[in-house]
Formats: C-alpha cells, structure tokens, sequence
C-alpha cells in the first residue's frame, strides 16, 4: 500500500527541515549525508516515506545492512567514520549509545524532538524512536477455529505441530523467550521455562526460523499456523493475496513494545546533513506517510494513526518491555542455556 499525506503536513515537515538547515555546514563537511537503515521490504518503506519525502533528498545516499553488521562497521571506523545517520532497534542501543560512536540529539538542534511522545524518548536522546510496534502472535484465521488470546495458546494441542518460533540469532526472539518465561513465574532473568516452552514447540513442529524469509515460506504453505512476529509485517501480509488469512494478536498478558530508533553518529562526515534528515524523519508529513507504510505507531504526538495500526500497536504504556541492559550484560550466559535446553 502506497501512502500518502497532505499538502499541509508536507509543508510543515519541509519547514521545520529548513529551519533546522539553517546551520551552516562546517568548512571542510561532506556535502552528501549517508544513512544506513535497513534492506529488503523494511528499507524500501523507510525510503518512501522518510527519503523520498526529503527536500534534499538529493543530497543522501542509503548504505544498507542490518543492525549488528553496521555497529560493527561503525566501530571499524570509529577513527574515521563513513555515515551520518544510523538506525537501530533496542536490543543493540544498551552499547550503541555507550560506545562513544553516537551523539546526543537535541531540540536545539532538531527541533521536531519536542513533538516526540516523551513515553518513547530513553537513551539520554543518544537514540530516539521514529516509529515503534508491537510483537505478538500470528496466526492462520482459516485453520485455527478457536482464536489465538493468549502466549500460551502458543502451547495448545490442537496447534502442536503447527507452531515455530524464531531462533535465538533472530533477536526477537527475547520477547516471546520472556513472554513464554512468565506463565510459569520466570522472566529473561529466569528463563529457563520460557526455554522448555520453546523447545517444545521447536520438537513438535517444523523447527525453529532464524530468517523472516523461513517464517513467511512457512506460513504461506501453512506448514505452521501461528508464530510469533512483528505487527507491522503482519499487517503487510494480510494484504497478499498469495498468503492464507491471517490475524495478529495483542496477546491478554501484553504483547511487547518494538521500536526503531535513529542515531546521528558522532564526528560524522556530514552533521549537518545528518541533523537536518533526522529533524525530517521526526516531522508530522513524514510520520504520518510511515505509519500508513510501515504499519507502525508513529512518534510524533500531532500523527493521525490508522485504527489497523491503533488495534495491533497498543500505546507505548500499555506495552511490555524488555530489560536490554540485563540482556547485554548476560547475552552470553543467555545463548548458552538457550543452546543447551532448546536447540540441544
């Protein structure tokens, strides 16, 4: 689905974009702003609805790849970096925004922060959320009689067999790893039920998926049933029509909050450049072009959310979370006894 926004939002945003642009760029600055943000389907929406969008959109360039390959580029080139604008969701931020590769946003600068939901805004603002969704369950309606409501329908047996999950390299698996965890009392600081749970479901059925790829193949020849996974993609898929009908859930216990959120790296070739994009990604047109793309919430407070987006992304209060400093101190720990109660 192609969105679209009105004339006065784009202004708005365009505005706001030349306000912020009105710092002169350094003697000596890169004249072109180089962001990296995701590939595949993702990418294509960030670059609908955040670059094509962009007065200067001349003037960047997309270098993408996925979250953990570019922090590691990042850190590669700490001494002399090669992009401007970096995106990220949270499971890496606990090291991002303590590394020393990012720098902090601010309104002075970027001045479309203050329309940001405080709710959203962590990090000490080294990352800020552009857009946040939930992840929940999916389902195939026209298989599944009696509705999915609950995490541990995920256990059922009248869907044994039919169930995946995603594998400890896919990071999303931490949520439904602490979902799982706590309808026997655990959490991800005590996960071991969770992980029983999981290799329950990874003996009974086709597996464990580590790739959106597997998982989408498996629910379009309905080998599985019901998975874990995103909103947003969810949604996606309920518009192919080459996919059996699907519903997600907002399970009864809460499902969790998922955002992305953008950083400006810090010393950067182009941080002027770099502000003035990000100050775009963070105004009224673009936001409300992406949560008509991306099926996500938007952040900024003054967007129009669409009632699929409304029903399938509860407000951020209302969301689980995941401790991602625990997780970054003991992922170590966690992979292991992952490796040796699920995949053993």
């Amino acid at each position: 689905m192609r969105g679209h926004f009105s004339r006065r939002a784009f202004l708005g945003g365009a505005a706001a974009a030349a306000a912020s642009s009105g710092l002169s760029r350094k003697a000596g600055a890169s004249t072109q702003t180089v962001i990296s943000w995701y590939p595949g389907l993702l990418g294509s929406n960030f670059k609908e609805a955040f670059l094509d969008t962009y007065p200067d959109k001349s003037s960047c360039r997309v270098a993408d790849s996925w979250d953990n390959p570019r922090f590691t580029q990042m850190q590669a080139n700490r001494n002399n970096p090669t992009i401007d604008v970096a995106t990220f969701i949270d499971v890496l931020l606990p090291l991002v925004t303590r590394s020393g590769l990012v720098e902090r946003l601010n309104s002075l600068e970027i001045p479309n922060l203050n329309d940001v939901d405080p709710a959203v805004r962590a990090w000490n603002d080294f990352a800020v959320p552009v857009t946040y969704g939930s992840w929940g369950i999916l389902y195939n309606s026209a298989r599944i009689s009696k509705p999915v409501r609950s995490w541990k329908d995920l256990l059922r047996d009248d869907l044994r067999g039919r169930v995946s999950h995603p594998n400890i390299t896919y990071n999303s698996s931490i949520y439904s790893l602490d979902a799982l965890s706590r309808l026997s009392g655990g959490s991800l600081q005590n996960p071991e039920a969770g992980m029983k749970a999981i290799r329950q479901i990874r003996v009974g059925g086709p597996g464990l998926w580590d790739q959106e790829s597997i998982a989408v193949g498996w629910v379009k020849t309905e080998e599985i049933w019901a998975t874990p996974y995103f909103s947003g993609t969810v949604l996606a898929l309920m518009k192919d029509k080459d996919v059996p009908p699907l519903k997600f859930v907002v399970p009864e216990e809460g499902a969790y909050y998922v955002p992305m959120s953008v950083t400006k790296v810090a010393n950067s070739p182009n941080p002027d450049g770099a502000r003035r994009f990000i100050n775009h990604m963070l105004a009224l047109g673009p936001q409300e072009m992406w949560t008509r793309i991306g099926r996500s919430r938007p952040v900024n407070r003054k967007a129009e959310v669409p009632q699929e987006v409304a029903e399938s992304v509860p407000l951020v209060g209302d969301l689980r979370k995941i401790d991602w400093d625990y997780y970054a101190r003991e992922r170590g720990n966690i992979v292991n006894q992952w490796n040796s109660i699920v995949n053993r």
